[in-house]
């Protein structure tokens, strides 16, 4: 095996690249209203696509043919921009005087920033490995090693991710008034309906299912969010 079938092999084990990079998608800025549960929710659900879209650009592993190293360096990049675009939807919202969507919020833009700077990092890995081929200068026990250890700091930041969708869930769970449990959702029907929709319009149905053992961190996250928003048990907000 040369070097550069070597390392393309590892990027592909570690980064999991699909078959053909994704297309470009625009960052459409978010309707911020700090202090809405139902508001941030919908940011974050779309956050959540955004970030779907960047791993999907380096997303699971395939029969099919490797990437070249053009598609590897535009997935990547294409990815970052993917990542950044979701930071940028839940950002804003760290500043809100409601405790959960603060926390979630610092979380999950936290999450995004450090993939998109994975990505970076990743890129200027491979460029300076391709250097090296041509000077003849590749060592693989050096490339395993940093393979592996940006592989484990993807693995660790996916693994956040769902620690700050969680305590996003928070922010939509509300006191029912006729029982004193917090048994409602601070969203009316039409909002519930309009989450769940986005979540499984980027997900598939497979989120309706929750999390469970063997999920990739993105969808476990996307399955919590809509365990809670869509549990039918949970009574809703009356309509203005």
């Amino acid at each position: 095996m040369t070097h550069h079938r070597l390392w393309l092999g590892l990027s592909v084990a570690a980064f999991s690249l699909l078959h053909s990079p994704a297309q470009a998608g625009l960052c459409i800025p978010p309707t911020v209203q700090k202090e809405s549960p139902y508001h941030y929710i919908v940011s974050l659900a779309e956050a959540l696509s955004y970030a779907k879209s960047g791993l999907d650009r380096t997303g699971p592993i395939g029969l099919g043919p490797k990437p070249s190293d053009f598609d590897l360096f535009l997935g990547l990049k294409l990815g970052k921009a993917d990542f950044e675009c979701a930071k940028s939807q839940v950002s804003t919202y760290a500043t809100s005087s409601n405790e959960a969507i603060k926390t979630s919020a610092e979380g999950a833009a936290f999450v995004f920033s450090l993939l998109a700077d994975l990505h970076e990092k990743s890129v200027v890995e491979h460029k300076a490995l391709l250097d090296s081929i041509g000077e003849g200068k590749p060592k693989p026990g050096t490339v395993l090693e940093r393979q592996a250890e940006l592989g484990a700091s993807y693995d660790e930041a996916w693994k956040l991710l769902i620690s700050a969708v969680i305590a996003g869930t928070y922010a939509v769970v509300e006191v029912e008034p006729t029982t004193s449990r917090m048994s409602r959702l601070a969203l009316t029907r039409a909002q519930r309906d309009d989450i769940l929709q986005k979540l499984v319009s980027t997900f598939g149905s497979d989120v309706t299912k929750g999390m469970k053992a063997g999920q990739r961190p993105l969808t476990a996250a996307a399955s919590a969010l809509y365990q809670v928003v869509g549990d039918p048990q949970r009574k809703l907000r009356e309509s203005k």
